[in-house]
């Protein structure tokens, strides 16, 4: 039986409710791969041939669905999506904002775009979420990028400087 028979029938079609439904994060990387497909005037095609010769395909199909909501971006599909926009990956999870004060949604939490945009960079824990600001730096960022080095302290006897 058809979709059209049930219909005809005057039945109504019960459609599966998604079990796990996207998510704020996912429903940004949806609108964000649109308006930057769009934004350099790609087709789902041009898009898919690139995503293809960068090694990670995605159909002209899963494309059309990531937008739509209906196919997850997983973490690999996000780094080969921002490459072949020519965007940092940081650009398919922010959302679009023009003011650094707009307001924004980190999992439900409120948070302005800037705080959005600090966390994101690892530079800074939001105020909205709760943990050690510290340790959320430490963790978040390359180690290189970090100096926790205090200098040595210094103190002067006779003139003479003691390490």
């Amino acid at each position: 039986m058809t979709l059209d028979d049930i219909i005809s029938m005057g039945q109504t079609p019960v459609v599966a409710e998604k079990k796990n439904p996207l998510g704020e994060p996912g429903e940004t990387v949806k609108h964000n791969v649109k308006r930057l497909r769009e934004s350099v005037g790609l087709s789902y095609a041009e898009l898919a041939r690139k995503l293809d010769s960068l090694g990670r395909p995605i159909p002209v199909l899963g494309l059309s669905r990531i937008e739509k909501g209906e196919r997850r971006v997983d973490a690999d599909d996000l780094v080969a999506l921002a490459i072949a926009l020519d965007a940092s990956p940081i650009a398919l999870l922010m959302p679009e904002t023009v003011e650094e004060s707009e307001p924004a949604s980190l999992m439900g939490k409120p948070i302005t775009a800037r705080e959005m945009w600090n966390w994101l960079r690892g530079d800074q824990l939001p105020d909205a979420l709760e943990g050690n600001a510290l340790a959320f730096v430490v963790r978040s960022r390359p180690r290189w990028t970090i100096n926790l080095e205090m200098p040595a302290p210094t103190i002067e006897v006779d003139g003479r400087e003691l390490k």
